[in-house]
């Protein structure tokens, strides 16, 4: 049996990279890894544009909440704009939610490729070859929807001395594609919470 794989290493390629992501830490004079025992960072990036976001929730020392939501522009002179902002409700309840969506337990996007596929019907390759031999081979193939261009999250966070952190591309339209596959609602139901919560990132 011969399998036949059309993955698109492309899906797993776009999008924000360890290095985009120290190069946005030092524009933000931030420290590439979680300052706090309790924080939760999320990037916003891809695309073609020079545009990439990132909101900030943690708790300090003094066991007091904080957000911020930082705005960079990738320009000849970078610009940066931050912003502190707030959750609707209270933010310990926020970030439970967090956690109730598995941001302690997701792993990233290209781990659940196996999932992002439709299986197709197993085909049958058979003849005579050239030493006049019949010969019959079975195949399997999967066929895969990608994007080419949209958003792409990466998330890191640290809560009860554990951390974790991993990436996804285009989680909205994935879901769409692949409604099954509970990764992308856990990564979705995320997505949810800062849009609802800090009216950022609003869906089109």
């Amino acid at each position: 049996m011969k399998i036949v794989y059309f993955l698109i290493l492309l899906l797993f390629s776009i999008g924000l990279k360890a290095q985009n992501i120290s190069e946005i830490n030092s524009g933000l004079k931030l420290p590439d890894s979680l300052s706090y025992d309790t924080e939760i960072r999320i990037y916003q990036g891809g695309g073609i544009t020079n545009y990439s976001s990132m909101l900030r929730m943690f708790q300090d020392n003094s066991k007091k909440w904080n957000s911020e939501f930082f705005e960079h522009f990738n320009a000849v002179e970078p610009q940066i704009i931050k912003k502190e902002i707030k959750p609707k409700s209270d933010s310990d309840f926020v970030f439970q939610n967090f956690l109730r969506s598995y941001a302690l337990d997701l792993p990233t996007m290209s781990k659940i490729g196996w999932k992002l596929e439709k299986r197709n019907d197993i085909e049958i390759d058979e003849g005579i070859d050239k030493r006049g031999k019949s010969y019959k081979e079975y195949y399997t193939s999967s066929s895969h929807f990608y994007a080419v261009d949209g958003e792409s999250f990466y998330i890191e966070i640290r809560a009860y001395n554990k951390t974790n952190s991993f990436s996804y591309a285009n989680p909205d339209y994935y879901l769409e594609k692949y409604p099954e596959v509970d990764e992308l609602q856990f990564m979705c139901e995320i997505l949810d919470i800062v849009r609802s919560e800090f009216n950022i990132w609003k869906k089109e």
